[in-house]
């Protein structure tokens, strides 16, 4: 590992550590959080040039919870992602998914996460949850809580075929990496 990769890894190891612990700070809320951990989802996620254009904005939707929009806004504000300014915007599930780089979705169903993950299956769409099992349904990332801190899963298999490449600096954060058979459904 050079000192570049070992810092950065230092740097992001730091920031989910000081981030971890939901109740800690006073200024921290579970929103936040999950915003400062999205945000970096995105950080260490490459896109396909065709799908992210040098001259494009990144777009970051989110889908259910508008507090986890807000926090999002607030963390990107004045934010460059790789050179690129950055969109936060709602969307419903009827809307045009596809057209996001990153999708959040959260208070939604088993039958909403599987339309949804169907709806973007392929397309090079970083979809990001906190509903129970949404990697295992074919996510990419899920967050949740385990002993007070945040942790996340990773779907590598799901990244691949949606054509984004997850750095290993993210992969070696991540509580569980499914890298396996495909999900069903597909």
């Amino acid at each position: 590992m050079t000192k570049t990769h070992f810092a950065t890894a230092a740097v992001l190891a730091a920031a989910c550590l000081l981030c971890t612990s939901i109740g800690r700070a006073q200024d921290v809320t579970e929103s936040s959080l999950k915003a400062a951990f999205i945000y970096n989802f995105a950080r260490f996620t490459e896109w396909p040039q065709d799908a992210l254009p040098s001259t494009a904005t990144f777009s970051a939707c989110v889908l259910g919870n508008g507090t986890i929009r807000d926090a999002l806004e607030r963390i990107v504000k004045g934010r460059l992602l790789s050179g690129r300014g950055i969109s936060v915007s709602q969307v419903q599930l009827d809307g045009k998914l596809r057209s996001c780089h990153l999708l959040y979705v959260s208070g939604i169903t088993t039958t909403q996460v599987t339309a949804i993950v169907a709806a973007v299956r392929g397309a090079p769409v970083l979809t990001i949850s906190d509903v129970d099992d949404f990697v295992r349904q074919g996510g990419i990332a899920q967050m949740f809580v385990e002993n007070g801190k945040m942790r996340f899963d990773l779907n590598l298999e799901v990244a691949r075929r949606s054509q984004l490449d997850l750095s290993s600096k993210l992969l070696v954060l991540a509580a569980h990496v499914h890298d396996g058979p495909k999900v069903a459904g597909e």
